[in-house]
């Protein structure tokens, strides 16, 4: 059996189309897996929310990827701003959790946040999924709030 190792590293905003078969990875498992919100992770789509990142500059993003081989296994796109770092979205390949790597991620993300200075450092996480809020209590989250919301009107 060949063990392949796993390298993380940065990529710059520019180099981030190359996590885009797993950010849809993830919104398709938002997608399968919510129970009121399908169809507004149904819409979502990749360009329109990387779009929203570009307008951060290097110095208060960090986009982290987690290669095995030649594919691509992971990802971590991390913001700090002002004093609060935001952990704004992570995905590791079914295949492959469990082996530390999300960890690895968010651990590097939270270390890097607390470098810039953030005195708070958050996570929004959807309150249907279990094991994605016992995999960020691990690493010390806690609740804070509960937003809530209404299912989008569908006409």
């Amino acid at each position: 059996m060949k063990i392949t190792m796993v390298k993380i590293f940065d990529i710059p905003y520019d180099e981030v189309e190359i996590i885009k078969d797993l950010w849809e990875k993830n919104r398709q498992y938002h997608e399968n897996t919510s129970e009121y919100f399908k169809e507004s992770y149904r819409s979502i789509n990749f360009e329109q929310r990387i779009k929203a990142f570009s307008v951060f500059s290097k110095d208060t993003i960090k986009i982290t990827v987690a290669r095995s081989g030649d594919e691509y296994v992971g990802y971590c796109i991390s913001t700090a701003v002002d004093g609060k770092g935001e952990l704004e979205s992570m995905h590791v390949d079914a295949a492959k959790r469990g082996s530390g790597i999300g960890t690895k991620l968010a651990a590097g993300h939270v270390n890097w946040m607390k470098e810039k200075g953030c005195k708070v450092i958050g996570v929004t996480v959807s309150q249907e999924n279990e094991s994605t809020i016992n995999f960020y209590r691990k690493l010390g989250f806690y609740p804070n709030t509960l937003y809530m919301q209404q299912r989008g009107i569908i006409e």
